[in-house]
């Protein structure tokens, strides 16, 4: 009998997915994981002497799954590579690359000693979430090509990752609009960025269950961020009247003066007019989308 807390997750980076990491295995902390394996089982449609249908064939199989984490300074900097499609370039990380990083994932249920191997996984889509209040948190959705299963482990001596310092609410020093500061004004109550690499599975004859590779398509980046409502906040939603787009930028600092810096240079935006009740305190919900020139994810650390 298996308990949540016995699960452990492990990744390390993988040149070949044919061949499995003995080396840089690394835990990987996590809030929750939806990891999985999945057969696409064909039903045959041969008829037999009888009512009753023949077996079918698996002809298709994904190994996929998201991992919800807290946001912990450096702890994820490789799989915030593997989400842009690029390397860190002096601390500076470039969303929207194409150069496809790939890792092995072990994930590991330590009480009764069962071993799940993910292959090949790629970051198709990551997102990252700061609410009114709490942790910020971000999420990576794996797609892969191969699984397999064992009661040994996969996993060579992995380091245990660091779990501290945490970043929260608190630790956003600024959400600037058009690198203005709308503390007082209109205030940013929440803030969301989502990346989708848009992967599609080339299949191919005699590829076998997962297909030859995993593709990148267009890069789709978007968001949503709230404001109080103001003056200032419906002058923003006016641009999309025209079509005008906005600068964001967000700053984390965790505790030990560490930093990092989303930005996203141009944006254009939807968003409607607020309403609510006599006690409520209004705020605008605007839809961001990015582009033209692609957002980057400045690191300072201490």
């Amino acid at each position: 009998m298996s308990r949540g807390n016995k699960v452990v997750l492990s990744f390390a980076p993988q040149a070949d997915i044919g061949v499995k990491p003995t080396t840089g295995w690394k835990t990987l902390p996590r809030k929750s994981d939806s990891l999985n394996h999945t057969v696409e089982l064909t039903d045959s449609e041969t008829i037999n002497d009888s009512r009753i249908k023949t077996a079918g064939m698996p002809t298709s199989a994904n190994a996929e799954g998201d991992v919800e984490v807290e946001f912990i300074k450096s702890t994820y900097d490789d799989l915030l590579e593997a989400a842009a499609f690029n390397a860190w370039d002096d601390n500076v990380l470039t969303f929207g690359g194409n150069t496809q990083k790939l890792f092995a994932i072990e994930k590991k249920y330590g009480d009764i000693e069962q071993y799940h191997y993910f292959s090949g996984m790629a970051v198709n889509k990551f997102s990252l979430s700061i609410p009114e209040s709490g942790y910020i948190n971000m999420t990576f959705g794996f797609m892969g090509s191969g699984y397999e299963t064992a009661t040994t482990a996969f996993a060579t001596s992995p380091t245990v990752s660091k779990t501290e310092p945490k970043a929260s609410t608190i630790s956003v020093e600024s959400i600037t609009i058009d690198s203005e500061n709308l503390k007082g004004i209109a205030c940013v109550t929440d803030f969301n960025f989502e990346l989708d690499n848009g992967m599609e599975r080339q299949n191919c004859i005699g590829a076998g269950l997962y297909g030859a590779k995993n593709l990148e398509m267009m890069a789709n980046m978007t968001g949503n961020l709230t404001l109080a409502y103001s003056q200032k906040t419906q002058s923003i939603v006016n641009k999309q009247l025209t079509g005008a787009t906005i600068a964001i930028n967000a700053v984390i600092a965790f505790t030990d003066g560490s930093k990092y810096t989303l930005n996203i240079p141009k944006a254009q935006i939807s968003g409607d007019i607020p309403s609510g009740g006599a006690n409520d305190i209004l705020k605008a919900q605007l839809n961001y989308t990015v582009v033209e020139i692609a957002p980057t994810l400045i690191r300072t650390i201490v």
